[in-house]
């Protein structure tokens, strides 16, 4: 078996170069903004969180948890947590 790389894997693009994206709020149809890092935001307009709902590689990828704490170190340099 190879071992693969948590940095070189492309699921994890979308945590490392997180990218917004914008879903409808369930409760007053305003626009949530949402990046791809993000498993919920608050809509600005009722204040609802909502979820995305979406499952990604974090969910079932035996190798979630190293790219986890690379997904912790990256957003820690640039001073989001």
């Amino acid at each position: 078996m190879t071992q693969k790389n948590p940095a070189s894997c492309p699921g994890i693009s979308q945590f490392m170069r997180p990218v917004p994206e914008y879903i409808k709020c369930p409760k007053c149809g305003g626009d949530v903004e949402i990046w791809s890092d993000e498993e919920k935001a608050q809509c600005h307009q009722c204040g609802t969180t909502v979820s995305r709902n979406i499952q990604s590689c974090l969910d079932w990828c035996e190798y979630a948890d190293k790219c986890r704490d690379l997904i912790q170190t990256k957003k820690k340099e640039r001073g989001e947590l």
